[in-house]
């Protein structure tokens, strides 16, 4: 895994950090999302970078088209709670 940096919305920062596992970002067909690795587990062919203790994992699509992670990536399911 090649590690990278992606800047990070503060309201995202906040999630990232309300979270007990770590995340990835993964292809869908809505677009990149964030998932706890529970629902989306990391792979081998992943990009990686460390936020606040936690790894944040990148697909590998994603990774060169990423230039922020903002709200637009949080799951549906994610905003109905808020």
């Amino acid at each position: 895994m090649k590690r990278v940096n992606v800047w990070i919305e503060p309201e995202m920062l906040e999630y990232i950090k309300s979270k007990k596992t770590d995340l990835r970002i993964a292809t869908t067909c809505e677009g990149p999302l964030i998932f706890s690795i529970k629902t989306s587990p990391p792979k081998e062919t992943d990009f990686y970078m460390e936020v606040e203790g936690k790894k944040i994992y990148i697909s590998a699509v994603q990774a060169p088209l990423i230039k922020s992670i903002d709200r637009r990536m949080l799951p549906r399911c994610a905003l109905e709670r808020r």
